[in-house]
């Protein structure tokens, strides 16, 4: 298989027989993970929690210690309440393959793929859900974030601070899209019929898939936001080890896919129609001019913020005028008010003197 086909398979949208997924609001949770207890907890506990109950939770345990993960399902039994399916690979697949095992079995309406180290506002479920159903044309529903860095201290996680999601777009459109991964998957709820249409998550791709998977969700239909903070992207930025972010501790690789990615992209479509040479010169001509306009209007911003600078200054300097007149003055009235008080304080002294005798 050429590099081409592995990086980018899927030629066409595939037609699968979609007549067993469910039509009753369910949610398939795809949770993969690896011999990070700590972590699953948490990840377990924030579907739990969520308002929204009608889920099924997928757990892929993959070539991890199987009796850890047997040990917390055990204390969290009562609440998941045979809402579960459990997997234990014998060896580790890889991230993509391990979604895959749970994706091929799940027929609920609804998917979202909640990896082990990330959480939700209990209100997650509930809303994306709600929003899938009021837009029928929507094929996914992408929610804001919190971004959470945090550290392992002692088998505790310790967090260290909170910022936005800096990648949050109100509108998803393929020059976004195209240029960089919009959103991670704790944030995205997909409507498993389209899911299905365009297949499995990409095997061959040790990371990205989950941008490969956008990509390929886009072409099926429009992915539409909800700007509510509902999900928690968190951060471990100094950790090299099993508890480590692939996005972090992978980054080489990151960088090194999203180059050979993005390239095998533009040579498919090419190959397949020199006609889009036109489609990807307007898309590199409409990103530039939209990088244009940015730098036009930062231009701008700073050309204001340094006239308000000059307004501000000038008003200073005017201010600092003001009060040394000010001054001044009060220095000259206590100049010409000193022989006043000292012809009263000599009559004072006259008068004190004559009641004294």
């Amino acid at each position: 298989m050429a590099l081409d086909d592995k990086l980018f398979p899927i030629n066409e949208t595939q037609t699968k027989i979609t007549d067993n997924i469910k039509k009753d609001g369910s949610v398939a949770i795809i949770m993969r993970t690896q011999n990070r207890p700590i972590l699953l907890v948490r990840a377990i506990e924030s579907v739990i929690q969520q308002t929204y109950t009608n889920w099924h939770l997928y757990i892929i345990n993959d070539g991890g210690i199987a009796k850890e993960v047997n040990d917390l399902i055990e204390l969290y039994k009562i609440d998941i309440n045979n809402r579960l399916t459990l997997i234990h690979n014998p060896h580790s697949l890889g991230m993509e393959a391990a979604s895959n095992c749970g994706f091929s079995l799940a027929t609920e309406e609804f998917m979202v793929v909640h990896d082990d180290d990330d959480s939700w506002d209990p209100g997650f479920l509930l809303e994306t859900v709600k929003f899938l159903q009021e837009n029928p044309s929507a094929v996914a529903v992408i929610t804001n974030c919190l971004v959470v860095n945090e550290e392992i201290r002692k088998n505790t996680v310790k967090q260290i601070s909170v910022t936005d999601w800096s990648e949050w777009k109100d509108l998803i459109d393929i020059t976004s899209l195209i240029c960089n991964n919009v959103a991670p998957p704790i944030c995205i709820l997909i409507r498993m019929n389209v899911a299905k249409q365009i297949g499995k998550f990409n095997e061959e791709l040790p990371v990205l898939g989950d941008w490969d998977y956008l990509l390929r969700l886009f072409r099926a239909g429009e992915i539409k936001t909800l700007n509510k903070k509902l999900a928690y992207y968190h951060h471990r930025p100094n950790k090299q080890s099993s508890y480590g972010n692939s996005v972090i501790s992978g980054l080489d690789n990151h960088i090194k896919y999203r180059l050979e990615y993005r390239n095998a992209l533009a040579r498919k479509a090419l190959l397949s129609d020199q006609g889009n040479y036109g489609i990807l010169h307007l898309l590199l001509s409409d990103s530039n001019s939209k990088n244009k306009e940015q730098i036009n209007l930062m231009t701008e911003q700073n050309k204001l913020l340094n006239l308000r600078i000059d307004v501000l200054q000038s008003y200073i300097v005017s201010m600092n005028n003001v009060i040394y007149e000010i001054q001044n003055n009060v220095t000259y009235l206590k100049r010409k008010a000193f022989p006043i008080k000292r012809f009263v304080a000599r009559i004072r002294n006259l008068i004190r003197k004559f009641k004294n005798k």
